[in-house]
C-alpha cells in the first residue's frame, strides 16, 4: 500500500511494557534515525493511520517507539505486525556513491563496452556485501548475481537510470 515516494523503515513487533510503548524492528542501517522520527505511517494490510510519535528509545537492536493516542498494551497490541512509513525526504541523507536499495532497483546495467546486460529486480544483503540480482535482456528467466562493489560497479546514474558494471569474464554465466 506504500506508495514509490515512501520508504518502509520498521515493523511493530511487539507491545513493550504497560504504557502504549511498542518494540519494533528496524529496517534501517541508521538505528539512531529513530530520535529524528516526528510523526509516522503505521500500515497493516489494507488500514493505515499516521501516528504522532511523542517518545523513543533504542533497546538493544530494537526500537521503542511511543505513539501518540497509544496508551496502553492493548492498544499497541493491535499494531503488531505494522509496517512503519515514512516519505522518501525523510530518509537519512547517505554518503556520496551510497544508495538506498529501492533506488538500485529498475536500474538498466550496461558494460563499459556499451552493452545493455539487463536491469536490476532485487537487491540481496547477506553480510559481506550485497548482491545485485540482474534480469538478463532478452533471456527469458535467466537471472544472475553481480558483487555490489567498485571493482565491478563502476557508475551509477539515478537521474539516468542507468548502471554501469565491469564484470569479469563467465561471471553472469554462473
Amino acid at each position: 500500500m506504500s506508495s514509490e515516494n515512501e520508504a518502509v523503515i520498521g515493523k511493530v513487533i511487539a507491545p513493550h511494557g504497560v504504557d502504549g510503548r511498542v518494540k519494533v524492528y528496524p529496517f534501517s542501517d541508521f538505528p539512531e534515525r529513530v530520535h529524528y522520527l516526528e510523526d509516522v505511517h503505521l500500515e497493516l494490510e489494507t488500514e493505515r493511520k499516521k501516528y504522532i510519535v511523542e517518545k523513543t528509545s533504542i533497546h538493544g537492536r530494537f526500537w521503542l517507539i511511543k505513539l501518540q493516542g497509544i496508551d496502553t498494551r492493548v492498544q499497541a497490541e493491535k499494531l503488531r505486525e505494522s509496517n512503519i512509513v515514512i516519505s522518501l525526504q525523510e530518509r537519512v541523507s547517505l554518503p556520496e556513491d551510497a544508495y538506498y536499495h529501492d533506488q538500485l532497483v529498475g536500474l538498466e546495467v550496461y558494460s563499459t563496452d556499451g552493452e545493455l546486460l539487463g536491469h536490476i529486480t532485487d537487491v540481496v544483503s547477506n553480510g559481506g556485501h550485497d548482491q545485485l540480482l540482474l534480469k538478463r535482456t532478452g533471456q527469458e528467466k535467466k537471472e544472475s548475481f553481480i558483487p555490489a562493489v567498485k571493482e565491478f560497479v563502476r557508475e551509477i546514474d539515478l537521474s539516468a537510470g542507468i548502471m554501469i558494471v565491469n564484470l569479469p569474464e563467465g561471471l553472469l554465466d554462473l
